[in-house]
């Protein structure tokens, strides 16, 4: 295995070394990893979109992909939900620019599997055919489901539930965020459009995450009130009747929900919140257990990364350790 720090993934891909045997699984970060340029540089108007530059890194890195596509697969692993990461991609199409996209993109730091045969299509006019209604996202929700009790339809109905009884009118958006680069899918565009007051409406909105997490977004007058908020998650815990390991966090003036104050729900594995790390080491068992051949390698640049950056996280994989001996540190 191999574990790689670095800002820009090109720099390092040619550093890599296939195996004789089995073929290379390449867990990359989105932001600031795979795709070195900024949010803003790609999606704000007044910022100037730096084409050839763009270009000519894409070109060589799809080209190495193409070269390598019988060895390499790619899965991009992101703090994105999905509504953002194709709110990006429609930005990069704006600028008639073009990206590779891998078949399989992780959401929300660890959270559902979306799968698509044609993601490129949505440089051709079409969309990028993502979907968490696939054979890896089911089978990862059961293993959750089976280690956790977490069950993502059967908790969003009893959230929904929860905030119903307490009278809040309850949304579900795309995105929980204020942001002009997300136009109708932010929750701006969901409050003007019911009429409701960011500061002071008593609204719920559940943002779309899929179901290994949930980020519920409230209004900015809750901001004041920590111990309302924390009864509230409180709450929906305690609808949870403790046959659930998970996690539940209160965060005030959240930037990812416009400043106002928001709970969020994720699974709890080994005593910590579902992240990126999950889909690593099961992907590392399969390797020890199968014989496989293959190399396992998790990339990244930030804090959100640092779960599956971290050699010590891996030591409690049980098997033949001498495959999984050939973690690599790889500073760039």
């Amino acid at each position: 295995m191999q574990l790689i720090k670095s800002d820009n993934l090109l720099s390092t891909l040619y550093r890599i070394k296939f195996p004789e045997k089995g073929k290379v699984f390449l867990f990359a970060d989105f932001d600031g990893t795979f795709m070195p340029f900024s949010h803003k540089s790609v999606c704000t108007e007044r910022y100037l979109f730096p084409k050839e530059e763009f270009s000519r890194y894409f070109g060589l890195l799809s080209d190495f992909i193409k070269n390598n596509e019988k060895r390499l697969e790619l899965i991009i692993t992101t703090g994105r939900n999905l509504p953002k990461f194709t709110a990006f991609l429609e930005h990069i199409k704006r600028n008639e620019a073009h990206i590779p996209l891998p078949k399989k993109v992780l959401v929300n730091n660890g959270g559902d599997i979306y799968q698509s045969n044609n993601p490129e299509n949505i440089f051709k006019g079409g969309d990028t055919g993502y979907t968490n209604d696939n054979p890896f996202a089911e089978a990862k929700r059961a293993a959750i489901k089976k280690q956790t009790g977490w069950d993502g339809l059967e908790i969003k109905n009893k959230i929904i539930s929860v905030l119903d009884s307490l009278n809040f009118q309850v949304l579900e958006v795309p995105i929980n965020e204020f942001s002009s680069t997300y136009g109708e899918l932010s929750l701006q565009y969901y409050l003007e459009k019911y009429g409701l007051d960011h500061n002071c409406s008593k609204f719920a909105s559940i943002q779309d995450d899929g179901l290994l997490g949930f980020h519920i977004a409230f209004c900015k007058e809750m901001n004041n009130n920590e111990n309302y908020l924390n009864s509230l998650c409180q709450q929906i815990s305690d609808s949870l009747e403790n046959k659930v390991s998970y996690s539940a966090k209160t965060t005030l003036y959240d930037w990812q929900a416009g400043y106002g104050p928001s709970v969020r729900l994720l699974p709890s594995i080994d005593g910590k919140p579902l992240n990126k790390l999950y889909d690593i080491k099961e992907y590392l068992k399969n390797v020890i257990e199968n014989k496989t051949g293959d190399l396992v390698i998790a990339a990244g640049d930030d804090e959100n990364d640092l779960p599956m950056l971290t050699l010590e996280n891996y030591a409690d994989i049980e098997g033949e350790t001498k495959v999984f001996l050939g973690i690599q540190i790889i500073n760039h």
